[in-house]
């Protein structure tokens, strides 16, 4: 009995003495709260990039920074591009985009502006004067006394044109001294019209005749008047000039030299012919002009002032 008292006062005063020592032990601190994770540091460059210089700011350096001890500046490539785009400030009501708005139209562009339109149909009358030498270059047997001659130029021409370029024909009538040449061509131009003024250059050429050839140019033997054709054809250059005085109207020069290759058929014999005495029949049948034909190779010039009408 003893010894069962003993045993239990020996488990009380051990569990006296836990409870004693667990009262006197600090309370557990709570976990402290999680922090924020920090973001991954990333190497910094040695050098900050250059910054656009603003309005009244000083431009960059042109060498790199200051060196560290015992290195030498490196100055920029000269050919290098800045690493930012080089922008100039807008004032407030500039455009962003699209196109920009043009100026004032100067006066001198006015000037040079015509107004004079497109042309389709032109129209022009000719007065001036004339040369031509039916023999001046070469002739065979052609038996004129007098082949060169001078006097006045009459034409009338029409055609159209397609900007710079003119086509058209023209009739002429030079009213020689000692005969009457016609002539009936084709004409084609290249016109270089600067405000109201039109110069040109181009060709002429067609079909040439002699309409009448005077007793003394032909020079016929024993008093008779043999009929005799001249014909053949020219061709030659032309020049001239222009002015409009508005889009329909306007006056010019033009210079016309040119070749002429022309032939002379046989004549036939005069009328009466039967009846001339034997001397003057003999007179006759010798005379060149009966005898064969001609050719000749001339040369004509030709200046006149025109009038002109314009669609």
């Amino acid at each position: 009995m003893i010894r069962t008292i003993v045993v239990l006062g020996s488990f009380v005063a051990v569990g006296a003495g836990s409870a004693a020592a667990f009262a006197q032990a600090p309370a557990p601190s709570p976990p402290a709260p999680a922090q924020p994770s920090s973001p991954p540091q990333t190497q910094q460059p040695l050098y900050p990039a250059p910054q656009p210089p603003y309005p009244g700011q000083a431009p960059p350096p042109t060498t790199s920074p200051p060196p560290y001890p015992g290195q030498t500046p490196t100055p920029y490539p000269a050919t290098a591009q800045p690493p930012y785009p080089v922008t100039t400030p807008l004032t407030p009501g500039t455009p962003t985009s699209g196109a920009l708005p043009q100026g004032p139209r100067n006066s001198d562009d006015e000037s040079r502006d015509s107004g004079l339109g497109l042309e389709w149909i032109w129209l022009n009358a000719d007065i001036g004067a004339s040369y031509v030498g039916l023999d001046s270059i070469n002739s065979s047997t052609f038996s004129l006394q007098h082949s060169s001659s001078s006097g006045g130029a009459f034409a009338l021409g029409a055609g159209v044109r397609l900007l710079f370029f003119t086509v058209g024909a023209r009739a002429r009538d030079l009213q020689l001294s000692s005969f009457n040449l016609w002539e009936i061509d084709a004409e084609a131009a290249f016109h270089m019209r600067i405000d109201h003024a039109d110069p040109y250059f181009g060709l002429r050429g067609g079909y040439a005749f002699v309409g009448t050839l005077s007793s003394s140019a032909i020079g016929s033997p024993g008093g008779t008047s043999p009929d005799v054709s001249v014909h053949g054809y020219s061709a030659g250059l032309m020049a001239g000039f222009d002015y409009y005085f508005n889009h329909f109207l306007s006056l010019g020069l033009d210079l016309n030299p040119e070749f002429l290759f022309l032939q002379r058929p046989k004549a036939a014999l005069p009328a009466g012919f039967d009846l001339l005495p034997p001397a003057a029949q003999m007179e006759v049948l010798s005379s060149p002009l009966y005898q064969e034909s001609g050719t000749s190779v001339g040369f004509g010039f030709t200046g006149t002032a025109h009038f002109g009408v314009h669609f």
